[in-house]
């Protein structure tokens, strides 16, 4: 039996409430009407999630109907943390560390999370956690998002998914390169020509500030790729080589 605490969020349909199950605060995910549409969304999102066990995504321990039961870890979104003002160099090589390790363990599963961003991504303490599987995709599962619908947040979208494509992992990837940038520069890449840089009607260049050191340039540069096959392959081989960087000694600042 799940008893409210409060609501800690509205998004539509789908209301987040604090609640107590089984002597425990949880996070109830619920979808609110009738939306045969967002039922089955709600479903597949069960079924994805409570197949991942991984220390960075916080996991899904009942589902009924239309009600999802998470893990209640509190903490606060990286969006939350972003106030415009970038992150010391450890943290953000902690944080990623642990992004990457999330979605290496998905996408051995061929989950593809489809909106990683900044506000999926909480933080507790030195960890970092993946959550909001909402718009996540298991390769081999029968879709129920239509071809060329848009999902997604664009800020942190790949290329391919402002297209419609929903198939590829390195679409994560890719979102991790975009909240890589938000942290050493404070704000999203492309934050002022995301929709002409997604759509290809121009090309847009990549912007660099003085806020990133040269040495995580050709890095971003690689992971921001407009074409999939130019960027990081895995998520293990981008993590590599975040740790290269990190080891290097090459100067990094704060």
């Amino acid at each position: 039996m799940l008893a409210l605490v409060r609501v800690i969020g509205n998004n539509g349909p789908i209301r987040l409430e604090l609640s107590r199950w089984n002597g425990r605060l949880v996070v109830a995910k619920r979808l609110r009407g009738l939306s045969p549409e967002l039922a089955r969304r709600v479903h597949q999102e069960a079924r994805i999630v409570s197949g991942l066990r991984h220390p960075n995504i916080i996991p899904l321990l009942a589902w009924h109907e239309e009600t999802l039961i998470y893990d209640y870890s509190p903490g606060m979104d990286l969006g939350q943390l972003l106030d415009g003002t970038p992150f010391r160099r450890q943290r953000i090589f902690g944080i990623m560390d642990q992004l990457l390790l999330a979605l290496e363990a998905i996408h051995a599963r061929a989950v593809i999370h489809h909106d990683v961003k900044p506000g999926n991504i909480i933080i507790r303490g030195e960890r970092a956690l993946l959550t909001d599987f909402g718009f996540a995709k298991q390769l081999g599962l029968r879709g129920i998002t239509a071809e060329h619908e848009l999902m997604g947040t664009p800020a942190y979208m790949a290329p391919e998914q402002f297209q419609g494509r929903r198939d590829d992992p390195r679409s994560d990837l890719y979102g991790a390169g975009a909240v890589l940038y938000h942290m050493l520069e404070g704000e999203p890449p492309y934050s002022k020509d995301v929709i002409r840089f997604l759509l290809r009607e121009e090309n847009v260049p990549l912007r660099f500030s003085e806020a990133t050191p040269a040495a995580f340039v050709p890095l971003l540069e690689r992971a921001l790729q407009p074409e999939a096959a130019a960027r990081f392959q895995t998520a293990a081989e981008f993590r590599a080589e975040l740790l290269r960087l990190r080891l290097s000694g090459e100067k990094l600042s704060a």
